[in-house]
């Protein structure tokens, strides 16, 4: 802001600047068109009258009165003085002719050059004015942005915390799952170990848990995108999609649980043996707790925020290990 504020009142002053100049310049204009105005009177007044002298001259060839002035000398020494006074008189007039044409044509350049120079000067006063509305549409925007950035970080900042509550809301409602399931396990189930080492072999190779998308928020903790010196964290996948969107099971198994928790929606857990596949941010549920699934097959459907987002929230889950979903699904 103080940067631009020292912009603003260096171009103000650049232009006050520029209009005393160029006011100068207007002035010097006006007094080389007085003197332009002057001379030009003064050289036609010089050759009217030089032309009166060659046309009394013209009319004086056949007589002898064009000689009377220099023959009515009383000597001849008067004689050449007048011839002399005569032929200094004519050149003198064509010299001064000659040098007021050349004062009045270097006047005309230094007109030309002035009013040359009072375009540019122009065009820099409203390159300058206009720099300037640019200047001080920035810092109306840069004060807004600052204003709206500071809302919105307070508000995403919110967002955070509620999101972490949610998640550690879901990793406590999923870890007990897995909890209460293990402690009904008695002895060897090999349907449980035949589902596990399937699940387990199609590493990389698991179907979307919706149609079409894209992973918004990794798997980890990492920086904020938004906010500085500030880091998220994430047990599963963000995976934005469109509004309305089919959810699916990734991988055969049985619907462990069906809950709802804030800011999270609905959520549908489901066992793949020893693996655990979670869905959430879901509404319009098409399964319930015990239901046996098969893959592919269409659970939910998803949420839409007041923001418009769709978002589906996916966590892949070995007994009590989080696993990074990205690894486990197909690559689009």
């Amino acid at each position: 802001m103080n940067v631009i504020n020292k912009q603003i009142n260096n171009r103000l002053s650049l232009i006050s600047n520029l209009k005393k100049e160029m006011k100068f310049q207007n002035n010097e204009i006006l007094d080389l068109s007085g003197v332009i105005y002057s001379l030009t009177n003064d050289l036609k007044i010089l050759k009217n009258e030089y032309s009166e002298m060659i046309y009394y001259s013209y009319k004086s060839r056949s007589s002898l009165d064009k000689l009377g002035y220099v023959f009515s000398s009383n000597s001849y020494n008067q004689m050449f003085r007048r011839l002399g006074y005569i032929v200094q008189y004519t050149n003198s007039r064509k010299k001064q002719i000659q040098e007021i044409e050349i004062v009045t044509n270097e006047l005309d350049n230094q007109k030309n050059n002035l009013i040359h120079e009072k375009r540019i000067q122009n065009k820099l006063l409203s390159d300058e004015v206009t720099e300037n509305n640019k200047l001080q549409k920035l810092k109306r925007n840069q004060k807004k942005t600052i204003s709206d950035l500071g809302k919105k970080e307070r508000r995403i900042k919110k967002e955070i915390k509620e999101r972490r509550i949610s998640l550690e809301q879901l990793d406590n409602l999923i870890k007990e799952v897995i909890r209460s399931e293990r402690e009904k396990l008695s002895g060897v189930d090999l349907d449980l170990i035949k589902l596990t080492e399937s699940f387990e072999i199609n590493i990389g190779k698991l179907i979307w848990p919706v149609s079409s998308g894209f992973i918004s928020n990794k798997f980890g903790v990492h920086p904020h995108p938004v906010i500085k010196n500030v880091k998220v964290k994430n047990d599963g996948i963000d995976i934005q999609t469109s509004k309305g969107s089919k959810v699916y099971s990734v991988f055969s198994g049985k619907v462990s649980t069906v809950a709802f928790i804030p800011g999270m929606n609905n959520v549908i857990i489901i066992n793949h043996g020893e693996y655990y596949t979670l869905y959430a941010k879901l509404k319009n549920l098409l399964v319930e707790k015990g239901d046996i699934i098969t893959i592919g097959q269409n659970i939910a459907y998803i949420v839409t925020n007041s923001d418009g987002v769709s978002e589906l929230q996916f966590q892949v889950w070995k007994n009590n290990i989080k696993l990074n979903p990205e690894k486990w699904i197909m690559n689009k």
